[in-house]
């Protein structure tokens, strides 16, 4: 702290800027905890550093998050029209989907989801679509989306987007200009390098969300190499340094030298599209430079707080976001650790200096980040230090590589033998990161540890460091361990309810059911329906269940379900179980035995045949108990079959009663009424105290008769905003008021929970 003022005045400013922006309790209750250390911490350093400047700089961050938030453009929703636009970037989302950025001409940059391909970057189209923010957390422990699309540079969706004529080109930016040179770029790497490894490539120079295959993608993440395709501080570092070689060979003065250099990487920046990260990194190597200009050391405490000060007054929100700590985390823990790990490594006398030196960077930067990028992406990568130790001295290659093909894509003489040897260099990346993605366990899913676990760990890091100076290697190993331990093993609340969450999955059903013991069962899984032929190997539906609803189990503390009930195989049902199944496991799988085409609900079956889950055909009457006295009695679909309706496949739904002690909730599919019909005059006893609304609250279900026999105190309906079957239907909702029902919607709610000691009940929405 005394021989690196700017790296705590830096923390200072980021704990303020917290202070205004801390959201839960959790949040609040650490930045609480963390000025209180800050001030005691600087009592014995205060000649250098005062308790008033200490202060100071604490309430200059609150208002400069203060600020920010004031004059901060606030997307409101709006209805469909037309705007003039530039098309900025289009990449292919996978799924015949085109992700586009369009920057309006009020200047708001926009992300748009396309049918078919949108006009080359630098052309002005009039859009039409509706307006959109992005969404805060709709489902428990979900990232703010609104605070990742930020970094990326976005103010909001267009919804429906569709792209009407091309306009003739009226202005241009410098913006415009990059936009236009990565897709030259783009189509150059194209036509000299075969996929995947253009994608890559695109990826390594500018950070380009190429539609990788889905499995190699997953392969990178698993393996804690996902970075090298998210152009930040990795390869602004190895920019910069190619430039400090470049002007090393040309001899010029130090000073000269380190503006040029400077120029380069803040050009870079600019290039690959100027977002946030990339800024960040740009903001570090700069002041290093300015460090090394005035002859100090360049790879400092003090230059790296420099930097986090730059960054935290450009930007206050950005304290809250994953990217900005694992920016400053990497560079910081290999400030504090090489120094230990590199005499440990050279001892062993086997490995060549550069060899050397990217293993101990390695080891340094995953021993700082992994607990947060445990939490950010919801695994453990065991393998990641040696991963990144073979795969990143290769990513400085390959980018210089991939320059030369782009600049000499027209010379094929030329271009060919670069590409061929970059061809290899990528192959090998490739074969390394499917090798360690391949090994035992390198995927250990995790649910995300309590911020303040982290925060105790990067602390105990520090100790560590402090003791082993000091001679105290045990105290320093024991200090460590509990730190790991509270991580990936933090102490968590016992709940001792039933509790049953109704995800916000849109236009589709995913509900939860948590027992007092840990059971955990899955009530269909999300998805979409299924419009004609899904190819490739992938499937709308199944989008969903990858990027929510099998997230949302790991972070709710499931690894590992007892069943999934399949209520019928349609697709926005069925969507999430493959994916879930692939990430999780379940014991056992109720399905209502109807054959069905849908790739969701084949692909469903075959995974879970692959896994030997027992996959049971539900049957009326049959029970299922818990140890802890859940009990589910199904009361549909009854043999035969109905058949004959306008849809057999939502009529023959899984339908069945969960009862813990006095408190039943009745699940029902998609049944309609002439389910609802059968079930009635077989004079079960149908009251509930809970009813998850059938069909989405259309109106060929939920009739006055059923609901009058059910009579729930609550009804939840799964549906989606803005979805066109007019669900839920204005007499669903009039009947359920009609018998007392207090309805919750998951379009107006988001994710709905219940928690119930078996006699009272508690209702929360999420949003």
């Amino acid at each position: 702290m005394d021989r690196a003022p700017l790296a705590t005045v830096a923390l200072a400013l980021g704990l303020g800027s917290a202070a205004r922006l801390a959201v839960t309790f959790e949040e609040k209750a650490i930045v609480a905890l963390a000025l209180a250390a800050c001030a005691a911490l600087s009592i014995p350093f205060a000649r250098r550093l005062p308790a008033t400047l200490i202060a100071t700089v604490v309430l200059v961050g609150y208002a400069a998050a203060c600020i920010q938030l004031a004059h901060s453009k606030e997307i409101r929703a709006s209805h469909t029209q037309r705007y003039g636009a530039t098309v900025m970037a289009s990449n292919e989302a996978g799924l015949h989907q085109f992700e586009t950025t369009l920057r309006l001409d009020d200047g708001r940059t926009l992300l748009a989801s396309l049918r078919d391909a949108s006009p080359a970057p630098g052309a002005s189209v009039l859009v039409r679509g509706r307006v959109e923010p992005f969404d805060p957390p709709r489902n428990p422990g979900e990232p703010d989306q609104r605070l990742i699309e930020r970094e990326r540079g976005f103010d909001g969706i267009l919804a429906g987007a569709i792209v009407l004529p091309t306009l003739p080109q009226h202005h241009s930016s410098p913006q415009i200009l990059f936009a236009q040179l990565r897709s030259a770029a783009r189509e150059r790497l194209q036509q000299t390098i075969a996929e995947p490894y253009a994608s890559i490539l695109a990826g390594e120079l500018w950070g380009e969300k190429s539609a990788l295959p889905a499995e190699l993608r997953q392969e990178f993440q698993d393996t804690g190499t996902v970075h090298v395709l998210v152009t930040a501080g990795l390869h602004l570092g190895i920019v910069g340094w190619l430039a400090i070689l470049l002007t090393t060979w040309l001899q010029l003065p130090r000073v000269s030298a380190c503006v040029l250099v400077a120029a380069i990487v803040w050009s870079y920046a600019l290039f690959s599209g100027f977002h946030l990260p990339a800024m960040r990194a740009a903001m570090m190597i700069t002041f290093a430079l300015a460090a090394r200009a005035y002859g100090a050391k360049a790879l400092s405490w003090n230059a790296l707080g420099a930097a986090a000060i730059a960054a935290l007054l450009y930007d206050p929100q950005s304290v809250r976001s994953a990217s900005f700590a694992m920016s400053f985390s990497c560079v910081g823990s290999i400030f504090l650790l090489a120094p230990i790990i590199r005499p440990a490594i050279e001892m062993l006398g086997a490995l060549p200096n550069r060899a050397s030196e990217a293993l101990c960077v390695s080891i340094a930067t995953q021993i700082g980040i992994w607990p947060i990028t445990a939490a950010t992406f919801l695994l453990f990568a065991p393998y990641a230090i040696v991963a990144n130790a073979l795969v990143v001295p290769l990513v400085g290659v390959t980018m210089l590589l991939g320059a030369a093909q782009i600049l000499c894509a027209t010379v094929p003489i030329l271009a060919a033998p670069v590409a061929n040897a970059n061809t290899l260099l990528l192959q090998l990346v490739v074969r390394v990161v499917e090798s360690a993605a391949g090994l035992p366990f390198a995927h250990i899913v995790m649910t995300p540890p309590p911020l303040w676990t982290i925060i105790l760990y990067d602390a105990a890091l520090l100790g560590c460091v402090w003791l082993l100076r000091r001679g105290g290697r045990t105290a320093a190993s024991s200090v460590l361990l509990v730190a790991c331990a509270l991580v990936l093993w933090p102490p968590r609340l016992v709940d001792p309810h039933l509790k049953v969450t109704a995800l916000d999955v849109g236009q589709a059903d995913a509900i939860l059911v948590q027992t007092p013991a840990g059971h955990a069962l899955l009530i269909d899984a999300g998805g979409r329906l299924e419009r004609g032929p899904q190819t490739g190997g992938e499937s709308v539906a199944e989008h969903v269940g990858e990027m929510i609803v099998a997230p949302f189990l790991i972070r709710a503390g499931v690894h590992h379900l007892d069943a999934i009930i399949l209520s019928h195989p349609h697709g926005d049902h069925a969507g999430g179980i493959a994916p879930v199944l692939r990430r999780l496991h379940a014991e056992e799988f109720a399905d209502s035995g109807q054959r069905y085409g849908g790739y969701a609900y084949n692909d469903a079956l075959a995974v879970a045949h692959e896994q030997r889950v027992r996959i049971i055909v539900s049957r009326v009457g049959e029970l299922w108990r818990t140890n802890d006295g859940v009990m589910l009695t199904f009361l549909g679909p009854r043999r035969p079959l109905i058949s004959g309706t306008r849809n057999d496949i939502n009529n023959n739904s899984i339908v069945f009663m969960l009862q813990y002690k006095s408190f039943r909730m009745l699940f029902t599919g998609d049944a309609g009424a002439e389910a609802e019909q059968r079930i009635l005059n077989e004079g079960v006893d149908l009251h509930a105290g809970v009813l998850k609304v059938g069909h989405h609250g259309s109106a060929y279900s939920s009739t006055p008769e059923f609901i009058a026999a059910v009579r729930p105190r609550y009804a939840i309906i799964s549906v989606g905003r803005h979805n066109l079957f007019g669900h839920p239907a204005p007499q669903t909702l009039e009947t359920l008021q009609r018998f007392g029902a207090h309805v919750y919607r998951t379009d107006d709610s988001g994710a709905i929970v219940l928690r119930t000691d078996g006699y009272s009940t508690a209702v929360q929405a999420t949003l």
